[in-house]
């Protein structure tokens, strides 16, 4: 009897702070996906945010395990931290179907519709549509083929109730002294203010 395919969640970003809105959306696509596995993998440099990220790579991914320990489907991957430099997503997916290599494993690259909008300038997109399905996490009402991007046509989209938070506005209410502990956790929150975070 032929093995089953088993649905693994990749989804990545700087997670400067990491906060519940990142893993809300992603949970829920998890969920209408039937992914059995969900890999967290924090950027060494993002591709557009070339200065790098405010947080420690160790701090980062301490707080990343500190928000998702209690639900087993997420797990943290180190692949692009480790690796260093410029974190680039054909690179990652072309390691992960390594470890993870299809069949019996397919992979879902799980993104926003703005990323979709920027696959053009990602490196090897075409790439990046063989090796993983790319999943849009779009709000309810949104379809992905409005999105003006040929790309779209090649992408699968899940309507998530997301939440409007941003590791941006998390990093300026800290900066004005204001609490985040209901947008991140009380563990992420507990990191941020033993190491200062932000402030």
């Amino acid at each position: 009897m032929a093995e089953s395919v088993k649905r693994i969640g990749v989804f990545g970003g700087s997670f400067d702070p990491p906060h519940i809105g990142h893993f809300h959306s992603v949970r829920i696509a998890a969920e209408q996906l039937d992914l059995k596995k969900i890999l967290i993998i924090p950027a060494a440099i993002q591709p557009h945010k070339p200065s790098g990220s405010i947080a420690s790579d160790e701090l980062r991914c301490k707080m990343i395990e500190a928000l998702i320990h209690s639900d087993p489907l997420f797990e943290l991957c180190r692949f692009e931290i480790e690796r260093g430099g410029v974190s680039y997503t054909v690179d990652t997916l072309k390691l992960l179907t390594e470890q993870y290599p299809n069949p019996p494993n397919k992979l879902y690259l799980l993104v926003g519709s703005d990323t979709l909008s920027e696959m053009d300038s990602w490196r090897e997109p075409d790439t990046v549509f063989q090796l993983a399905k790319v999943v849009v996490m779009s709000r309810p009402g949104n379809n992905v083929n409005s999105i003006s991007s040929h790309w779209a046509l090649e992408a699968q989209s899940v309507n998530i109730p997301r939440l409007e938070i941003s590791s941006t506005d998390i990093r300026k209410r800290i900066a004005k002294g204001l609490p985040v502990e209901l947008l991140t956790g009380k563990a992420v929150n507990q990191i941020i203010i033993e190491n200062g975070l932000y402030s």
